[in-house]
């Protein structure tokens, strides 16, 4: 039992500080009698949560089919790419410098860019989580695989090794611990994304289901739309993470 504890003390502490939080809320909202305009109970949250679970979720399932593309073809394209390129210098500072030109483009701005040119359907989200995932992951890549000068090149090649298997056998196993805590911290990125390009127009999702309980004062039902995006969000984190740890088990991230 103590090595069980021991073994996850993180994910004790985590839950009991969550658990402790709620707590106050709760007390704290029941003694000083706030408003349900400035915030609501916990419990008044979790018990909307459960009794409109099948709108909730049903919204929440429509943006989930934007995230996990999006967060797939962002991560993939800007790998493979960073892969096919990372020898080729001048390519690769122009797409660089791309990278922090479009990034630094607000994503209200981008989202009314590319809504006039694809309309504000799913394909436009997908393509924006896409956009904004591709770049970190294509630079990070880009590092971990130019982090190798040339004197340690030489080496290689004195033993005959080619280019083919300096990446496969030294470039990859080296970078894929960062690699892959990129793709871990790209799913917050992926459900921020999406959620607010939703704000800005489309014909569904969670985005627009919150929005529009607002509008009518429903706060009950846009914190618990809230709470299920964290649900989700976490167990989508977590599961990556767990996928993480299993591929690097030699390097605790």
């Amino acid at each position: 039992m103590k090595q069980v504890i021991q073994n996850n003390r993180r994910k004790i502490v985590s839950f009991l500080t969550l658990l402790v939080i709620f707590i106050l809320w709760e007390i704290s909202l029941t003694l000083f009698d706030v408003s349900k305009i400035v915030l609501i109970k916990p419990s008044a949250i979790i018990s909307r949560l459960v009794t409109d679970r099948d709108i909730i979720f049903g919204e929440l399932l429509y943006t989930i089919t934007e995230i996990i593309p999006g967060w797939i073809i962002g991560n993939f394209l800007g790998f493979i790419v960073a892969v096919l390129i990372y020898r080729s210098k001048n390519l690769s500072k122009s797409l660089v410098r791309t990278s922090v030109l479009i990034n630094s483009i607000p994503l209200i701005a981008l989202t009314a860019i590319l809504g006039g040119i694809m309309g504000t359907g799913k394909d436009l989200k997908i393509v924006i989580v896409s956009l904004l995932l591709f770049f970190p992951m294509f630079i990070t890549t880009l590092t971990q695989l130019s982090c190798i000068d040339q004197n340690q090149k030489d080496l290689l090649y004195s033993y005959s090794a080619t280019d083919k298997e300096i990446l496969f056998k030294v470039l990859l196993p080296k970078s894929l611990p960062l690699i892959l805590n990129t793709v871990k911290v790209s799913v917050v990125t992926a459900i921020f994304t999406a959620i607010t390009a939703e704000f800005f127009g489309g014909y569904g999702g969670i985005g627009i289901f919150i929005l529009s309980k607002k509008g009518l004062y429903n706060l009950e039902l846009v914190w618990a739309s809230i709470f299920a995006i964290a649900i989700f969000g976490s167990i989508f984190y977590f599961t990556v993470g767990f996928v993480q740890q299993k591929l690097t088990p030699w390097h605790q991230s």
